[in-house]
């Protein structure tokens, strides 16, 4: 078997950039259609009978939400769990060269984003009647049809616990307690069990209770947790923009300034994102209001999108444009981290305007052309143009803007 090196069609890291932006919003331009017909015609292909004499209003927004499910399952959450926690195992097991390996290997990620949906609703669904089987993939009643939605939604969302409990304990606690004590497999392992076991709670404690209301002998025994599932939706956008901070650019600062051994790192990322994350919000309230009312959307909601057009621009800058500027191009820590975090806030914020007001003219964010397929709107458009940033990063080793040759050496092997 050959072995191969990544090269870059572009030395310098800005235009490498511009050139994968551009790439990248074409490519989801193109393959959402595309992903969201073949989607909606598998579900109207399971549940299409029960489906016939239903309101099309209610119809429409089931399928919506379950071909949302489909994207969040097989590509956010599958992202997270290969690529943060499992550090891409496996990866180059059968080839070294792409696209082949990010194909194989995206198709690795689909199939565990339906393996965890399968598992997850497999087993609450026994006691949960919304996430029952029976009920997301055939509802047969505009009832049933009223829980699928729920149920898709509540599911759905398990992402958010996933991407402000999974993550952090790679990017915060750099996989404590388990890297360095036990073997590769095992570090992973561990973390996915644990991460999971944070990310159940937090969803079983916030999410559940965000789409379902219970009650006891006539009595509401939930609460919406801060007031309404907009400011949930927001609160959390703005602590996972405080907690990527230390690892997409920011060199682990400021949580270094507190401590440099685990877990007292991590757990001062984790406050210093908790506070963060409230100030924002509440600050964000006041200086984003009257684009809300411009907008005609609930403020919170256009926080949500706001500080997500920040966090994609962050990630972006980070995976493709090579964290610029580089060490080499200012050695000063202080000044090279203060000019990427000025250049999320300030470009971020003019794409978080832009997004606000043109996302209902792009075909992955609230325009089908006619076409008839299911949108995701304000928030989820925007994560679909991220995951194929992402995907093209970490699966497809920056391919096409960079590519694989023969190594000269074996120091040179693409994966060591």
């Amino acid at each position: 078997m050959n072995n191969y090196i990544i090269k870059k069609r572009f030395d310098n890291p800005l235009v490498s950039g511009l050139v994968s932006f551009v790439f990248i919003f074409a490519f989801a331009s193109i393959t959402w259609p595309i992903w969201s017909i073949i989607a909606k015609s598998f579900f109207m292909m399971i549940a299409g009978e029960g489906l016939k004499n239903i309101d099309a209003h209610l119809v429409d927004h089931y399928l919506k939400d379950a071909v949302e499910g489909t994207f969040f399952w097989m590509s956010i959450t599958a992202w997270v769990w290969l690529t943060l926690v499992f550090g891409n195992y496996g990866k180059y097991s059968k080839s070294k060269k792409q696209p082949n390996v990010g194909i194989r290997y995206s198709f690795i990620a689909f199939l565990a984003g339906i393996l965890g949906f399968v598992v997850l609703t497999g087993l609450i669904g026994i006691w949960w009647k919304p996430f029952s089987w029976s009920i997301l993939l055939t509802p047969k009643t505009a009832e049933e049809v009223e829980l699928a939605i729920k149920g898709w939604g509540c599911s759905n969302f398990y992402v958010l616990p996933v991407l402000i409990c999974q993550i952090p304990i790679t990017g915060l606690f750099h996989k404590y307690p388990f890297a360095g004590r036990i073997n590769e497999q095992g570090v992973g392992l561990g973390s996915m069990i644990l991460g999971t076991s944070i990310a159940l709670l937090v969803w079983f404690a916030v999410f559940v209770p965000s789409f379902f209301e219970l009650s006891f002998n006539g009595e509401v025994i939930t609460g919406k947790p801060l007031g309404a599932w907009t400011s949930v939706v927001a609160w959390c956008q703005c602590f996972i923009l405080w907690f990527l901070i230390p690892a997409e650019g920011g060199e682990l600062f400021p949580m270094k300034l507190f401590s440099r051994r685990q877990p007292f790192m991590g757990l001062a990322g984790v406050v210093i994102a908790v506070v963060g994350s409230h100030l924002t919000l509440r600050g964000l309230r006041i200086a984003l209001d009257s684009l809300a009312n411009s907008l005609n959307m609930p403020v919170d909601l256009v926080i949500a999108s706001y500080v997500l057009s920040i966090i994609v621009t962050m990630l972006v800058w980070h995976h493709h444009f090579y964290d610029f500027p580089s060490e080499e191009r200012v050695p000063n820590v202080v000044s090279r981290t203060a000019i990427r975090i000025s250049v999320w806030l300030i470009l971020g914020s003019v794409l978080g305007v832009i997004w606000l007001k043109t996302y209902t003219y792009l075909p992955f964010g609230g325009n089908n052309f006619g076409l008839g397929y299911p949108m995701l709107g304000v928030l989820a458009g925007q994560f679909v143009f991220l995951m194929p940033a992402l995907f093209m990063n970490t699966f497809f080793d920056k391919w096409p803007v960079c590519y694989t040759e023969i190594a000269e050496s074996k120091d040179e092997i693409v994966g060591k």
